[in-house]
């Protein structure tokens, strides 16, 4: 699928806690399909997702398959945080991000300075692949 394919698929679909699919999906489920679908990269993702824990606790878990970088980069992630803790993450596409935000929420693609402006910190990530990969390139 092409990245604008995918982007007229999601765009307006209703955010929905722990969903993953076409129809609906959460902050992280966006992101597994955008890879899934568009790079064809299957992530790995933790047990505490898909057992419903809070989001800065699956942050914790899966945060070891991406590497930090200084800027936003293509096809890359976002983490927003408010105060000390995560509590959003989106993809960065064509110098915006697409994202689904919380309750009665939706995908919609903003500026990254609209995001800058909502939460207290925002960082930026690209894939690294699986643990030993991510361990290997972080060292």
């Amino acid at each position: 699928m092409f990245k604008d394919e995918f982007i007229d698929l999601v765009i307006g679909i209703p955010w929905v806690n722990r969903a993953c699919s076409f129809e609906e999906a959460d902050c992280w489920g966006l992101v597994l399909l955008y890879y899934r679908h568009v790079l064809g990269i299957e992530i790995s993702q933790s047990p505490d997702y898909e057992n419903g824990s809070d989001f800065s606790v699956c942050y914790g878990t899966d945060a070891v398959y991406w590497l930090q970088t200084e800027t936003f980069t293509e096809g890359g992630i976002f983490v927003a945080w408010i105060g000390s803790r995560p509590v959003h993450v989106g993809l960065v596409i064509d110098g915006h991000v697409l994202h689904s935000r919380g309750e009665n929420g939706h995908v919609r693609k903003d500026a990254i300075r609209t995001i800058q402006k909502l939460f207290t910190k925002v960082e930026f990530y690209r894939y690294a692949g699986d643990r030993n990969t991510a361990g290997a390139r972080a060292a």
